[in-house]
């Protein structure tokens, strides 16, 4: 049984397809898209912007309780177009930012999106600057982003007291189970002669 939208599956079938490569970054207070071709593209209402990651990523990952990490690159750091978020990410609080990476399935013929040929979900763990080479007088700047899957499961026991808004985010919007375990218990202490 397969879970892909029946043209897509045509696509995948008949051996012609063409792929499209979409990366979303849900930074507070700005959501920005990005993809590989050479113009402004606006797929479920958000436009993505051209030429800006050069790679998808490679995934590492280890034996034992080792998280996933997929690392993703971006050149041409920094830009002034004020809608490029990820020029600017230092300025945004990108910790645990969601960031969705998807591939859509196109035809070769009319080069329309037919669907979604997969998904993936992370957030974003940490983010290096990377100093190129100088060529002239300039000097290349590429920016890494070090995603992981979601979930203080994923990334193990932190120490840090979770929101609710992240278990809600991690398992059920409607998920109210740290709405009284977050309280600590106050036992009162009694000195001298109890009474009972």
């Amino acid at each position: 049984m397969s879970v892909l939208d029946p043209d897509v599956e045509a696509l995948v079938n008949a051996g012609r397809l063409r792929r499209l490569d979409l990366i979303r970054f849900d930074l507070p207070g700005k959501t920005v898209g990005y993809h590989r071709g050479g113009r402004p593209y606006t797929y479920n209402g958000l436009t993505y912007l051209p030429n800006r990651f050069l790679q998808m990523g490679s995934m590492s990952s280890a034996v034992g309780v080792a998280v996933s990490t997929r690392t993703i690159v971006f050149s041409n750091i920094p830009v002034a177009s004020p809608d490029d978020a990820v020029a600017q990410i230092e300025s945004y609080n990108y910790q645990n930012a969601p960031v969705i990476i998807a591939h859509l399935a196109g035809d070769p013929d009319t080069d329309q999106v037919v669907g979604v040929l997969a998904s993936s979900i992370y957030e974003i763990d940490q983010v290096r600057f990377n100093e190129g080479a100088v060529s002239g007088s300039e000097r290349s700047l590429t920016l890494s982003i070090d995603l992981q899957p979601p979930g203080r499961s994923a990334r193990g026991s932190t120490g840090v007291k979770r929101s609710i808004a992240e278990q809600q985010f991690d398992n059920l919007a409607t998920d109210t189970g740290l709405e009284y375990v977050a309280t600590n218990a106050t036992i009162p202490e009694e000195w001298g002669q109890v009474s009972r």
